[in-house]
């Protein structure tokens, strides 16, 4: 690309970026997100042996879209696409900006060519390309706008043999860069540690489809369908639906840690989520079952005390949060004093210390972070249930 291309792409896309930031993300909940399915209609995307990239991403986005409606019911989900049609990169962007989305999460597969052995999921934010390996796949991705008329004038000559072009798109969404790759780190982390896939790791690339999304947003290889192997375990309904719980638990723990005090309670009963048999990674999946078991039950709620003592406010400090229980004594936490969970959200978090004020909490939050904690807060409790720290405060000066 010349350099009269590449300034009138950077000046194109702080064209179209201003206008797009007043519709950042707002206020202190997620109750907003667009999924979308990669590829569709004229555009297959990948191609494997037995599958097409664009009917694997549509199935699995459409399932991770449901996960979040029964169990977020709090939370509006919008799909960019609900069948196998053509939207383009800017649309798709343009939707999750119209419905004022608060995360924006686009789903596709992988390929290194037929026959390769590569084999593993990982998730991308938009930012610079450290290796050549993350600029391909944003080249792939990219591609889509080949099947559309007027890309030129939608897209400012951008041209996806360039890498000065990549390096343009980088300067864009750092708003949101960090939250963008917690969520990515969560997708990560679930598809290793829930569903056994090989972690590829979260990466930064140039993705049109990002570059004018104004909410944290990322783009998750699912997995290469250029081996026959991961081919059959993403192309199966077993492993669209582990996939697709695992994209719902990812931004479902986002949620709760975006939030944090100020999330509401929603009375819901939990549903169950696929769980795969702790699958060997790099290796074919093959789940004996599709459902996990039913979540454990609560913790036993604390008695409440007599009307003459008056509400018992305490302040913890929250440092974990669990998806199943694990035991307190956990080896993960045996730096941390005083542990303690609570079910919360559809989560077991855990906490430390037993505080009857807010300033001996944080100063064993500062203590907490130093054991390496650092995303570790305040929380607080209202006769053994979870209030805000304002309400907690006036509880006490009653």
């Amino acid at each position: 690309m010349c350099q009269r291309n590449i300034l009138k792409f950077g000046i194109l896309l702080a064209a179209f970026l201003v206008p797009a930031m007043l519709f950042a993300q707002r206020g202190e909940k997620i109750s907003t997100v667009v999924i979308d399915a990669g590829h569709g209609g004229k555009d297959p995307g990948a191609l494997g042996a037995i599958s097409k990239e664009k009917d694997i991403n549509l199935t699995v986005a459409l399932l991770a879209g449901e996960y979040i409606k029964k169990n977020c019911p709090d939370v509006k989900v919008v799909y960019t696409r609900e069948r196998d049609v053509f939207v383009t990169l800017n649309e798709r962007a343009a939707i999750a900006n119209r419905n004022n989305a608060d995360v924006f999460i686009s789903v596709h597969c992988n390929s290194a060519g037929k026959g390769a052995s590569v084999i593993g999921a990982e998730t991308f934010v938009l930012g610079e390309h450290k290796n050549a390996a993350n600029l391909e796949v944003a080249k792939k991705e990219n591609s889509s706008i080949l099947y559309e008329e007027d890309a030129d004038e939608a897209y400012g000559n951008f041209d996806l043999n360039s890498p000065e072009a990549y390096i343009a798109l980088s300067l864009f969404q750092q708003e949101y860069l960090s939250q963008s790759l917690k969520l990515a780190a969560n997708v990560q982390n679930q598809f290793s540690q829930r569903v056994g896939r090989k972690d590829r790791g979260v990466h930064q690339a140039g993705f049109l489809v990002l570059w004018k999304t104004a909410m944290p947003s990322i783009l998750i290889e699912l997995g290469f369908i250029s081996n026959a192997a991961e081919e059959r375990f993403l192309a199966s309904e077993d492993g669209q639906v582990y996939m697709a719980s695992a994209i719902y638990r990812a931004f479902r723990d986002f949620k709760a840690e975006y939030e944090g005090e100020n999330s509401v309670i929603v009375a819901v009963t939990p549903q169950p989520e696929p769980q795969a048999e702790t699958p060997q990674a790099q290796t074919e999946t093959k789940p004996e079952t599709r459902l996990e078991p039913e979540p454990a039950s609560e913790p036993e709620p604390k008695p409440a005390p007599s009307p003459a003592q008056g509400p018992v406010v305490a302040f913890k400090v929250q440092f974990a949060t669990r998806s199943t229980q694990v035991p307190v004594t956990d080896k993960a936490f045996a730096k941390v004093p005083e542990v303690d969970v609570y079910f919360y959200n559809n989560a077991y978090r855990y906490t430390s210390g037993d505080f009857k004020t807010k300033q001996e909490a944080i100063d064993r939050q500062a203590q907490v972070r130093q054991l390496g904690f650092s995303d570790a807060f305040v929380v607080a409790f209202i006769d053994g249930e979870r209030a805000t720290i304002k309400e907690a405060e006036n509880a006490l000066k009653q």
